[in-house]
């Protein structure tokens, strides 16, 4: 029974995602067909920003490091931000985070997995520390928009950041 009730949340995940990309879709293509048009940028508000994740070579630097502490189960993606969890199961599970200005999410830990961020707003945040905890020169203010994804590799390193205005996102977690 367990195994049949977690292909039932696996194959939820799924169609949840699937639900919001498709309402999202619906809702803004009569308005701003040309917003959706994807970019390279994860700034520029010219469309959908969409990151494969970390390259192999960010990922050999990240090693290097000295960051061996895993984000707490318990703050999984959001580092501590209201969060819900809407599926949960030994393949997957999907947080909705629930970010407010103001909030700053720590860094300097590795994820215990492989991760799909979804923006169901437009993220705004700041990366202030990146890697083992190294303030960064020049902030560089991100600003994604609703329906931009961003991949993250199990072991990658989270980095510090200040949440520059309320937002919501989904993190998806495959587990294996």
């Amino acid at each position: 029974m367990r195994g049949k009730l977690g292909k039932i949340g696996t194959y939820a995940a799924v169609a949840l995602a699937g639900a919001i990309g498709g309402a999202c879709v619906t809702a803004v293509a009569a308005d701003v067909i040309d917003k959706m048009a994807t970019t390279k940028s994860n700034n520029d508000l010219k469309g959908i920003y969409s990151s494969s994740g970390e390259s192999p070579e960010a990922l050999a630097k990240a090693k290097t490091l000295g960051v061996t502490k895993y984000e707490d189960e318990a703050h999984t993606g959001g580092g501590g931000a209201e969060q819900k969890v809407l599926v949960d199961n030994d393949v997957v599970r999907v947080n909705l985070v629930s970010f407010k200005k103001g909030f700053v999410r720590p860094g300097a830990l590795l994820r215990k997995n492989n991760q799909l961020l979804v923006y169901l707003d437009q993220g705004q945040f700041t990366i202030t520390k990146s890697g083992n905890n190294t303030p960064v020169a020049k902030p560089n203010p991100q600003r994604l928009m609703p329906g931009s994804s961003v991949f993250h590799y199990r072991d990658s390193i989270v980095s510090e950041s200040h949440i520059d205005e309320d937002y919501r996102v989904l993190f998806v977690e495959m587990k294996k």
